[in-house]
């Protein structure tokens, strides 16, 4: 097991194959399949040339790469401040800021966009602010439904992204070079420009790929706060082609173009990520150098607006969603009650099908098989990466590629799946906890894959050369030094799992809802309370959830 001999090389090989072959390479060759299918049942293109000849879809692939532009734009614009704050000053609450900008990264979408819907909204806290203060009458900040709320919300979700892939680059250039110009007269403007971003474009160029991959895929955001049909993009489209309108083939060849424009930037990050390695410079005098350089009172005023205004995008929407949960109105007061938890986990939300204290224990239970299985197979995949054979880099990009296409493709592609077999799995948890398994293990493998591979082999071969056998090898050696990253990457498996949407709100039924799926409908039923109450207990379970693997990954 530590060293993997060829035997035991193939198995895991053939293992973690023919699981990803099954639940996500079939799934999605059954997508691709029905686009070229024509109505008598032969090979045609006709499903796709209708579709880019079709103005209403042109339209759409159109505002999807629009809206993604604009959104990865603002995102790095909102992120690179904070790489060069990060990357080039010292001061206290430096590692307050990097804990911060963490937050998006382990929110599901459906909080970000109902906490953007409280503080943001017309009756939101920042507009009640605001008019209590300039005593308006209208909301001044009309943000909601438009592109406007579209491109600030994927800015919020995707900023930190440019601040840790661009200051983990940033930090590490040598400062001499920047010293010896400074030296020479060169101005900071011409320092930054001529010397400092071209060593750094290729980091802001990867994360702006991977950001626009995101925007472009994105569908919870824009399924609600884009409030109406001029705002659908592929993914809402894909979901209503299939979901309302039964039309599989058309929402197959959507997905097909989907995917191929997804993959075209998921090259380009890749390619870009390439191009950060020639950069990597570590120096030790780095460190050093940030702390000798004096920093105006302008400048550190400029820095604390910008922190300020991070933490409002950050912690103000989070901090509405719980306080709104407590609040309710009646005879033009507020008051502060439990009424909304009274009412999500004591009685059944209208016609929804279940009581809303089921969609928790639904989540929670499909949480708890998904992220057994992507730790397995994320641990699995890590090993056999790392054996550094001629094609681990093509087996790299393949384990990977559930990254790069959207879960609203891989739902399609269940769906078609189990029509095809006759197989009555429609709405099955089991349907769902794969979906949610296949979503999360990458995020496992590159967890646990870079603490592998800084594991010496000498280690493990003495140990095998004094008479232990392989898996006690592994139990005692190498597990205990992998095991904070097991831990880590399945706090991301189940935070992904318990807060995932796409491809659940296409698999479940009225008896597998989910907490983002009642969370979407309370919204839908502008059931605000009820909404952040169940907001905040996603919030506690994720929050816990980080808590509990960091313990067990630090004490046993």
């Amino acid at each position: 097991m530590p060293l993997l001999n060829r035997q035991r090389y193939t198995l895991l090989l053939v293992s973690a194959g023919a699981f990803l072959f099954l639940l996500f390479y079939l799934p999605i060759s059954m997508v691709l399949k029905g686009a070229f299918i024509s109505d008598s049942g032969s090979f045609s293109f006709k499903n796709i040339t209708n579709l880019l000849g079709s103005p209403y879809n042109q339209r759409i692939i159109l505002f999807t790469i629009v809206q993604a532009l604009l959104s990865t734009i603002f995102a790095i614009l909102l992120g690179l401040p904070g790489a060069w704050i990060i990357a080039t000053k010292n001061f206290p609450g430096k590692n307050i800021l990097k804990g911060i900008s963490a937050v998006p990264f382990v929110l599901p979408s459906i909080l970000v966009v109902l906490g953007f819907v409280i503080f943001f909204g017309n009756n939101g806290f920042l507009n009640r602010i605001i008019m209590g203060i300039t005593k308006q009458t209208d909301p001044p900040l009309k943000i909601l439904y438009s592109m406007k709320a579209i491109i600030l919300a994927h800015g919020f979700y995707n900023f930190p992204i440019v601040l840790r892939i661009v200051a983990s680059l940033w930090e590490k250039l040598d400062p001499t070079i920047t010293r010896a110009a400074e030296s020479l007269g060169a101005g900071k403007t011409k320092v930054f420009f001529t010397i400092t971003l071209p060593q750094i474009v290729p980091a802001i160029l990867a994360s702006a790929a991977l950001i626009f991959v995101f925007c472009f895929t994105s569908f919870a955001v824009i399924l609600v706060l884009g409030g109406g049909p001029s705002f659908t993009t592929i993914e809402v489209e894909i979901y209503r082609l299939a979901r309302i309108s039964l039309n599989m083939d058309a929402a197959a060849a959507l997905a097909i173009v989907g995917i191929f424009i997804t993959l075209i930037f998921v090259y380009l990050n890749v390619h870009f990520q390439a191009d950060m390695t020639h950069h990597d410079q570590i120096k030790q005098n780095s460190e050093m150098y940030k702390k000798n350089k004096k920093t105006s009172p302008a400048l550190r005023s400029a820095i604390a607006v910008y922190i300020l205004i991070l933490v409002l995008l950050i912690a103000a929407p989070v901090l509405s969603v719980i306080v709104k949960s407590f609040i309710k109105t009646s005879g033009g007061y507020k008051y502060l009650t439990f009424a909304a938890y009274m009412e999500i986990l004591g009685q059944s939300r209208g016609n929804f099908g279940l009581p809303v204290y089921q969609a928790i224990i639904n989540s929670l239970t499909f949480a708890f098989y998904s992220v057994i299985i992507s730790i397995i197979l994320g641990t699995a995949i890590s090993y056999i990466l790392r054996s550094g054979n001629k094609i681990s880099k093509y087996l790299d990009t393949l384990f990977m590629l559930p990254v790069s296409v959207s879960s609203i493709i891989l739902g399609l592609g269940y769906l078609k799946t189990v029509s095809s077999l006759n197989i009555s799995l429609e709405g099955s948890s089991l349907l769902i906890i794969f979906a949610h398994s296949v979503i999360a293990f990458p995020f496992v493998t590159r967890s646990v894959k870079p603490v592998l591979d800084k594991i010496k082999p000498n280690l493990l071969y003495a140990a095998l050369s004094l008479g232990q056998r392989p898996f006690k090898v592994f139990t005692e050696i190498e597990l205990p030094l992998i095991k904070s990253a097991i831990f880590a990457g399945g706090a991301f498996a189940f935070a992904i799992s318990i807060g995932e949407m796409n491809a659940t709100i296409l698999l479940a039924d009225k008896n597998t809802l989910t907490i983002p799926i009642m969370i979407y409908r309370l919204i839908g039923a502008y059931n605000f309370t009820a909404a952040c109450a169940l907001g905040t207990v996603l919030i506690v379970i994720t929050g816990l959830s980080f808590i509990l693997m960091d313990y067990f990954g630090s004490h046993n």
